[in-house]
């Protein structure tokens, strides 16, 4: 605190002395910035983290993020505690660069590399193999694959109905970094079964698949031609569910 003397012919003004409260200097470095949404989001989607400056003393927070060809669009939201939340919205995905300053100067960490994954779309997952066709038990095989490349960020969830007890279902990535998924049923007797696809909650392209399994291949031909496009059904379910 400091007193503030002006005077006027050796007659102190009005208001004189003043009350003038001096801060030390704020340290960028005593901020503390936490959150999922300081290094990834989906777009379309809340990105947000936690800033917290209460160990930095008084000063000017400002944040801008820039996408690779659009810049996204920063809020800060005062909790008038010397904590603010930052919300971002980027216009297109990608990596994106996002800078924290405090009176001018760059916080721990800044610049952030925050990716953003398109939005999930269900539409871009392709799902093909044996396992989605008709068959005969015997010589059933039951693998086929989704694949999700180009559908976004996005869980994969697996369900299936068929006769009560007659097989488990099995989801694993081809690779570790790979967006191809390999799904396997095992059934073991015969029936009606129902695979239900879905990315992030929406029906991939032909979900539900309907499979017939016969104990003959003769039957199998029967059906084939009373019922090219088989029927719904249900008994039984089991599932499984992949994140990205």
């Amino acid at each position: 605190q400091h007193l503030l003397h002006i005077s006027w012919a050796e007659r102190p003004l009005r208001g004189s002395p003043f009350h003038v409260t001096v801060h030390g200097p704020s340290e960028a470095s005593r901020i503390v910035c936490s959150g999922e949404g300081l290094h990834q989001g989906v777009l379309g989607q809340e990105i947000k983290s936690l800033i917290d400056t209460r160990r930095a003393g008084p000063g000017d927070l400002t944040a801008r993020c820039v996408g690779p060809t659009k810049p996204a669009y920063c809020e800060l939201y005062d909790h008038q505690n010397n904590t603010y939340t930052l919300s971002i919205k980027p216009q297109e995905s990608g990596k994106h660069e996002l800078i924290i300053e405090y009176n001018g100067d760059q916080v721990p960490g800044s610049p952030f590399n925050l990716r953003v994954a398109a939005a999930p779309d269900a539409s871009r997952v392709h799902v093909y193999g044996p396992g989605v066709e008709h068959g005969v038990l015997d010589t059933f095989q039951s693998r086929f694959v989704c694949e999700t490349k180009g559908a976004g960020a996005g869980q994969l969830t697996v369900r299936i109905r068929g006769p009560r007890g007659a097989f488990r279902v099995e989801m694993e990535r081809e690779y570790q970094k790979d967006r191809t998924i390999i799904c396997r049923y095992d059934p073991c007797e015969p029936g009606e079964y129902q695979l239900h696809i879905k990315w992030s909650g929406s029906h991939v392209p032909g979900s539900p698949f309907v499979v017939n399994i016969f104990k003959t291949a003769a039957e199998l031909a029967a059906y084939l031609e009373r019922h090219p496009q088989g029927a719904g059904g249900g008994g039984h379910s089991n599932g499984a569910i992949f994140d990205f």
